[in-house]
C-alpha cells in the first residue's frame, strides 16, 4: 500500500486565497512561469509511505509541482534505463530509483530509507502526484487552472 499526500505549508503565502497570482514586477509577462511553480510557490510537506517505509519529508522549500515533475521525470527515464536519481530543486533532497523489470527500488538520503514498489505503482503515484498538485493549486486559486504551462506540465496525458 502506498500512502501519499501533500500537506500545504501554512507559512507559504502562495496558498492564501488573497495572494496575487500575477507578478506585478513583470508587467510584460505577469503570468506565473515554470520557475515560479518549481522553485518558489505552493510549498508543502510530503507524506509518502511505501509499503510501510516512511519516506515523508517536512522541509521548507518543496513545491508540489517540483515533486510531481521529479516523479514524472524519473518514470519517463526508467522506461529506457534502469537507474535514475532526481533532486528537489530547493532542498536538494535526492530520490534514487532502480528498475529491475517490474520492480522499483526507491532510495532516499534524508531520511536514509529504501522502499520497494512495482512499476505500475510508481506510474500510478506519478499520475496521482501531478493530479494532486493541480487540484491543490486550483482549489486555492481557481484562475490558475487557465495557466498554460501548469496545465501542460500537470494535466498532459502520462507517458506510456
Amino acid at each position: 500500500m502506498i500512502i501519499f499526500a501533500f500537506q500545504p505549508r501554512v507559512e507559504d503565502p502562495s496558498w492564501a486565497p488573497d495572494w496575487p497570482t500575477e507578478k506585478s514586477d513583470r508587467p510584460e509577462h505577469p503570468g506565473l512561469t515554470n520557475s515560479d511553480f518549481c522553485l518558489e510557490l505552493f510549498q508543502a510537506d510530503l507524506r509518502l509511505v511505501v509499503h510501510g517505509v516512511d519516506l515523508g519529508v517536512s522541509l521548507p522549500g518543496l513545491p508540489v509541482v517540483d515533486f510531481a515533475l521529479m516523479l514524472h521525470y524519473a518514470t519517463t527515464m526508467l522506461e529506457t534505463q534502469s537507474d535514475v536519481a532526481v533532486e528537489a530543486s530547493l532542498t536538494q533532497h535526492v530520490y534514487a530509483f532502480n528498475r529491475d523489470g517490474d520492480s522499483i527500488t526507491l532510495t532516499t538520503e534524508l531520511p536514509p530509507r529504501v522502499a520497494r514498489m512495482t512499476w505500475l505503482e510508481l506510474r500510478e503515484l506519478t499520475v496521482r502526484a501531478k493530479s494532486e498538485a493541480m487540484r491543490l493549486i486550483t482549489t486555492a486559486h481557481p484562475e490558475l487552472g487557465d495557466n498554460v504551462w501548469l496545465r501542460e506540465a500537470l494535466v498532459a496525458p502520462p507517458t506510456a
